[in-house]
């Protein structure tokens, strides 16, 4: 507790929590600015998405794709990319109707794509050394 007043406690608790918040949402959104969208095309191409676009499944579909050969090429899977997919959701939720939070969950699957293509390509050369 903090000088014996749960009230205070709490408080330093909310601010703490809005502070990872904030950090957390302005570390990914410069991290995912610049993600290649034709990633996620590509993917769409290749039948590992589906034809139409869907933000929140084609992240769970991609995360969940990643974290099936992630293991065997030693590719981690960053904790900031959850957190702020669990944020952008958590805002969405509070306001449905924003185009720029829309934007931001397309980014974040173009760069979960990303790194999805990066694991591909290093399992194709575990698979095919001499190559």
């Amino acid at each position: 507790m903090v000088d014996g007043s749960l009230f205070l406690s709490i408080l330093v608790l909310v601010i703490g929590f809005s502070v990872l918040a904030y950090t957390t949402f302005a570390f990914a959104h410069v991290r995912i600015t610049d993600s290649d969208m034709t990633e996620l095309d590509r993917l769409r191409r290749e039948g590992v998405l589906p034809e139409s676009p869907r933000l929140v499944e084609d992240f769970k579909l991609v995360h969940a794709k990643l974290a099936e050969i992630a293991p065997a090429v030693y590719l981690r899977q960053e904790v900031w990319l959850q957190m702020y997919f669990h944020l952008l959701r958590l805002a969405r939720w509070m306001r449905p109707d924003s185009d720029g939070l829309e934007r931001e969950l397309l980014r974040l699957s173009a760069y979960q794509a990303g790194h999805y293509r990066t694991a591909l390509t290093r399992l194709e050369a575990l698979k095919n050394p001499g190559f």
